[in-house]
């Protein structure tokens, strides 16, 4: 007996490195919780979605690796709406399984039935319907490359049709854990060292691109006599247990 979509679709999840999925079981989502049951993936209940929104982007922070969430049809998804915005700004890797109803009933104004990817395009990296069952694990595996390497929310809408059809038989495709090395140009370092040599009162404002680079800061802070602000929980956590004297941070945020 071949496997069905959903199926599919957590078995990429899992491999992708996906711990736990956050969410509220029902309806539309009902094929897809009864494939995480089977899996290693903990399904967690909320009490709302919006919960498990902020929950995921806590885990996925925290933890550095892609978290799951997962909603039902109509506005079990759109529940989740405040906490992906936030996600997305904050650079954190989720994924959002967002259950459709069947496909025949899309365009009739269907009881529950919301455009999803017109919701969803303004706080997203990838926002993608999974039309038909051979589209299931390429667009899953984009799906959870996106959020990893880009940094933010990926949301994969699924039918609930399609989720329940049985899967194309093929191997499956690595999702690549590993985020990508991206630095400036040498050029462009150098401009920027030279408007920091030429500058006579810089600051220093910490953001998530600061993140595990404590010590580079405070040398740079140190060598420019700058004061840092900073918007970075995780590197101000890391500030606080590394700190030394001649280079401390002073922290203004």
């Amino acid at each position: 007996m071949s496997k069905k979509v959903a199926q599919v679709i957590v078995d990429t999840l899992q491999s992708a490195g996906v711990k736990n999925c956050y969410g509220i079981v029902g309806d539309t989502l009902n094929n897809f919780a009864s494939c995480l049951s089977r899996s290693e993936i903990k399904f967690v209940h909320l009490r709302h979605e919006e919960v498990g929104a902020f929950a995921a982007q806590g885990e996925a922070l925290l933890m550095d690796r892609l978290t799951a969430m997962a909603g039902s049809c109509g506005p079990g998804s759109l529940h989740f709406i405040n906490g992906l915005y936030e996600a997305n700004r904050n650079r954190a890797p989720v994924i959002l399984i967002a259950s459709q109803v069947t496909r025949s009933e899309l365009g009739f104004d269907f009881i529950q039935e919301v455009d999803f990817k017109e919701v969803f395009k303004g706080c997203s990296v990838f926002c993608e319907m999974v039309m038909t069952p051979d589209q299931a694990l390429r667009k899953t595996v984009m799906a959870c490359q996106a959020a990893i390497s880009k940094r933010g929310v990926a949301v994969l809408i699924l039918p609930v049709d399609v989720a329940d059809s049985p899967a194309v038989d093929e191997p499956p495709f690595r999702v690549h854990v590993n985020r990508p090395v991206i630095r400036p140009s040498d050029a462009d370092l150098d401009h920027m060292a030279e408007i920091l040599a030429a500058g006579t009162n810089v600051t220093i404002y910490a953001g998530s691109g600061c993140v595990n680079a404590h010590d580079e800061v405070v040398a740079l802070a140190a060598r420019l006599n700058a004061p840092v602000a900073q918007t970075c929980t995780r590197f101000a956590r890391k500030s606080s247990a590394r700190r030394s004297g001649r280079a401390s941070l002073r922290c203004l945020a």
